[in-house]
């Protein structure tokens, strides 16, 4: 499966369907099913229940669909969870379906990951409940 490694929190927000657009410098003639993957270093974010959650990474958050990519828009900037610069490209996403946490490197541009490594968790779960 074709996978796309992101920082965090932007793994995690896609995940959660609140960025369905991702940013890149480059484009893709791949369209398909996504496997997308958490990079970096840990994060903190807080809920607002004033829970603070560390976002984890090296691994595995969910699977989404590709749908397009094109150049990015000014009105884009809301759903891309960045600012509109010129030369950027926005991937747009949808479905997220979260698999199973597992170890996972991330590299960079889209690289092949074996399918038997992923684990689909049911619609009702979230991937950071699944964490070891």
């Amino acid at each position: 499966m074709k996978t796309l490694a992101l920082r965090q929190p932007w793994a995690t927000y896609v995940a959660e369907g609140t960025k369905p657009i991702e940013v890149r410098t480059w484009r893709t003639a791949y369209r398909g099913p996504l496997l997308i993957v958490a990079s970096g270093k840990p994060q903190q974010l807080a809920a607002e229940d004033g829970q603070i959650w560390t976002l984890p990474t090296q691994v595995q958050v969910c699977i989404v669909d590709l749908i397009d990519v094109r150049p990015m828009q000014p009105d884009d900037e809301p759903l891309a969870h960045c600012p509109w610069a010129p030369d950027l490209y926005a991937w747009r996403v949808e479905n997220p379906r979260h698999v199973k946490p597992v170890a996972h490197r991330g590299r960079l541009n889209l690289y092949h990951t074996d399918p038997a490594s992923i684990a689909q968790l049911p619609d009702e779960d979230h991937y950071l409940d699944h964490l070891a």
